[in-house]
């Protein structure tokens, strides 16, 4: 299949722009409140995949004691990571990687494997095609020590570009996309970047985990609302906050997820299911 659009180019004039800062200027509080409990209780190597230019990471490094390596598909993002956080470059404790995970792999140790991989915001839903997002999938199972874990959040088809998925139908027919892509615009102004997402229903993103070898150990609501007005407005985060202890998780924006990688013995045995959704379903 052929890609529709190019994620790395426009994702290099998303950044250029400075739509993405405008629109996502700070992290979701209620993720990365769960990040940092994650990097609290497993340990302090981190791997941040499609980190853009540091949201997540400056607010870590800033807030733990986290070492990171941070990749991203687009130079723009990573040369902003870079300047944004020079001073923990300079002293190790940020590594910004351009590229995906296999050019993580590369680039590290069978002792250096991560305690924690972050993929938020997103990401994986704005990864081509479906075989691709699996296969990354695969290499931070890989990547990660046995007992680590990933925190991914995806947006929730039910409640994502309805008119994009009715207006994609005939792409899919002609096998330019597959079910659950989108293609869309971000605007300012006379400047318009073209975006390719996948959206997932919650049982796709159970199967997509555990397909490769991960086992669920949450799955909450990443907002109930749209993210762009919760990271500007402490009003709308408290909303946020009230409504995702009482709607069921089918409401969510997004999903986010906290898998565990299982060991090749724990494939082969009938170990009993730690999952249960943080909401209703």
């Amino acid at each position: 299949m052929i890609p529709p659009i190019s994620v790395a180019e426009n994702y290099d004039q998303y950044f250029s722009s400075r739509l993405y800062e405008q629109r996502y200027p700070r992290p979701n509080p209620s993720s990365l409140a769960i990040i940092i409990g994650e990097i609290d209780a497993l340990g302090k190597r981190v791997l941040d995949v499609g980190c853009g230019n540091g949201r997540y990471a400056e607010t870590l490094l800033e807030s733990t004691d986290a070492t990171i390596v941070a990749c991203d598909i687009s130079k723009e993002a990573i040369d902003g990571l870079s300047s944004r956080c020079s001073g923990y470059v300079a002293s190790g404790r940020l590594r910004p990687l351009l590229g995906d995970p296999t050019v993580v792999a590369d680039s590290i140790g069978e002792n250096e494997k991560f305690d924690l991989v972050i993929m938020v915001f997103g990401v994986l839903g704005h990864i081509y095609p479906r075989s691709l997002r699996r296969a990354t999938l695969a290499a931070i199972h890989a990547l990660l020590r046995p007992g680590g874990r990933i925190v991914v959040t995806v947006p929730n088809a039910a409640r994502r570009f309805a008119k994009q998925q009715a207006s994609s139908q005939h792409l899919v027919a002609q096998g330019h996309l597959e079910a659950g892509d989108v293609l869309y615009e971000r605007t300012s102004h006379d400047l318009a970047v073209k975006m390719y997402y996948h959206l997932y229903t919650l049982q796709e993103f159970e199967q997509e985990l555990e397909q490769q070898g991960f086992r669920l150990i949450r799955l909450t609501a990443e907002s109930i609302l749209p993210e762009s007005g919760i990271v500007k407005s402490r009003l709308l985060r408290a909303i946020d906050w009230f409504l995702a202890k009482i709607l069921p998780l089918r409401c969510a924006y997004g999903f986010l997820a906290v898998a565990e990688v299982v060991s090749a013995s724990d494939q082969h045995t009938d170990l009993p299911h730690p999952f249960a959704p943080s909401q209703p379903v």
